[in-house]
């Protein structure tokens, strides 16, 4: 892929957070447009002090003044806050939905940034078009979403579903470094590095402008890296990277762990940076 990309045109990135602003920078840094959402002064202010163009939004309040409408690409990057007791998700992401649908909005594409956790209540190897399991409501909440991505009448759109995030200061021993006792050593974690996130959204973001074919029915993308080793080990590398003392396991519960899988990463042509999840755990450190 090209080190400069301002032939794709403008992106808008609504939730400039841990993952958001990297990709902000990392976009204006090849070229690209870009325009961050802001909820607030002070998170506005931190942005223009990035060097990004803003745009204050609160969600589900948006109309067509909004500049991100005025972007070519849309990448939608805000967590539904599930587990803080927040129940408006869908309502953002159909809010969303409802300006690109007008016929004076300039959104060519949108993409949502989603996660494997919607493969909740499944167990085995599961792919973009594997039956969730809706019993659980956080699965639900994140179907729907998806969904008003999915069926909207926007030409191109996309739903990532992000593996578990890491890279930088988030390193995966440290959410066990006081003591917890780690579930099922001999299942497989599903995990993906931000640095190869942001290269998959570049990608798809050149497909899109280019009017590529995705050659995915669903377009939904699982976005993992390749290498599945055991929580066992992954989180024994973890934990030894920072110089902690070894974990503590329980025994292994579940009969069958989930192993997320992509029919459909490989026609982005992507190469990961970081295939194998494991070697990438010193930088992380």
């Amino acid at each position: 892929m090209s080190d400069h990309l301002d032939y794709i045109g403008s992106v808008g990135i609504i939730g400039a957070g841990w993952l958001g602003l990297p990709l902000s920078l990392t976009l204006q840094e090849k070229g690209v447009k870009v325009v961050a959402s802001a909820t607030n002064l002070d998170s506005e202010d931190k942005l223009k002090q990035r060097g990004l163009n803003t745009c204050r939004l609160n969600l589900p309040d948006i109309d067509n003044t909004c500049s991100l409408l005025q972007c070519q690409h849309l990448v939608i990057c805000i967590p539904p806050g599930i587990r803080y007791g927040k129940s408006d998700y869908v309502a953002k992401i159909s809010a969303i939905v409802d300006q690109v649908e007008l016929e004076q909005c300039a959104v060519q594409s949108i993409t949502l940034l989603s996660s494997t956790a919607v493969y909740n209540g499944l167990f085995g190897e599961v792919t973009e078009d594997s039956v969730l399991n809706l019993q659980g409501a956080k699965v639900d909440i994140m179907h729907q979403a998806e969904q008003a991505i999915l069926t909207s009448k926007c030409t191109n759109k996309a739903v990532l579903r992000l593996g578990g995030l890491m890279g930088y200061d988030r390193q995966p021993g440290r959410f066990f470094n006081n003591g917890k006792v780690i579930p099922n050593p001999e299942s497989v974690i599903n995990f993906i590095h931000r640095d190869d996130v942001i290269g998959i959204i570049c990608q798809l973001l050149v497909s899109f402008q280019n009017n590529v074919s995705l050659k995915n029915p669903t377009n939904i993308f699982n976005c993992v890296a390749p290498h599945h080793p055991t929580r066992r080990n992954f989180y024994q590398k973890a934990l030894s990277s920072l110089g902690m003392p070894m974990a503590s396991f329980s025994d292994q519960e579940e009969s069958d762990g989930k192993l997320v899988n992509s029919k459909f990463i490989g026609y982005l042509q992507y190469q990961f940076k970081y295939a194998d999840i494991m070697a990438c755990l010193e930088s992380s450190s």
